[in-house]
């Protein structure tokens, strides 16, 4: 099997591009992601289709690619997020990978490969739970500041992170299914955390951790 099938066969996009940065391969789940079609690719350069932007919202795809110069270098290159624009104008998170593929394709020089997963739901969970904290912090020192001797909020601080990422999607509407793919942990480990969500609240049901968290202010 070579590259350009294997590339096929994958879930995750990806995309291939040549010393001059130019898109010379564009595989279908990057256009499942993305809405370009392969055409609509093939031979524009990269930072052209991506428009790319960091956390900050700053502008990261350019034709002085920090990622191609790390590559010319032989550095290695961690995982990364960035903000892309779909072909429907709107912007998504994607988390990308990137491999030197030494091999050489028609024009003598090699390629950088990317490969990339959506991961906008991910992002939307970090800035919502770091909302919810944010509340957190502001109420649990508004009840401290009123009232020194008695403790109005649950013990949301008691919460682990993951408990606390769990609570935040039970709020936005998942299920017990949908929080596992989305977290990548078994059913099992999230009855397993729901368990412990509603101990530490002083709660029996899921609806009322939910509510109770929502009563609090710490959940939107």
């Amino acid at each position: 099997m070579n590259l350009a099938e294997s590339l096929e066969s994958t879930a995750d996009g990806a995309f291939a591009v040549n010393r001059n940065l130019k898109i010379v391969h564009w595989n279908k789940a990057a256009q499942d992601i993305l809405g370009f079609e392969k055409s609509e690719t093939i031979g524009h350069p990269c930072h052209q289709i991506l428009q790319g932007l960091d956390e900050s919202h700053r502008l990261i795809c350019t034709t002085f690619c920090r990622i191609a110069k790390s590559v010319s270098r032989r550095e290695p290159i961690t995982n990364y997020n960035i903000l892309a624009l779909a072909k429907n104008g709107e912007r998504q998170w994607l988390n990308m990978s990137t491999i030197t593929y030494r091999a050489e394709i028609k024009d003598g020089s090699p390629f950088i490969l990317h490969l990339f997963r959506d991961n906008t739901s991910k992002k939307d969970v970090d800035a919502f739970l770091n909302k919810v904290l944010e509340v957190a912090r502001k109420n649990n020192n508004r009840s401290s500041e009123s009232f020194p001797a008695r403790k109005l909020i649950p013990p949301f601080d008691e919460l682990t992170p993951r408990e606390q990422e769990i609570l935040v999607l039970l709020a936005k509407g998942y299920g017990t299914r949908e929080i596992a793919q989305s977290l990548v942990i078994s059913p099992n480990t999230v009855r397993n955390h729901i368990q412990h969500i509603l101990q530490k609240l002083h709660v029996h049901r899921r609806a009322e951790a939910v509510a109770y968290a929502i009563k609090h202010g710490l959940v939107g």
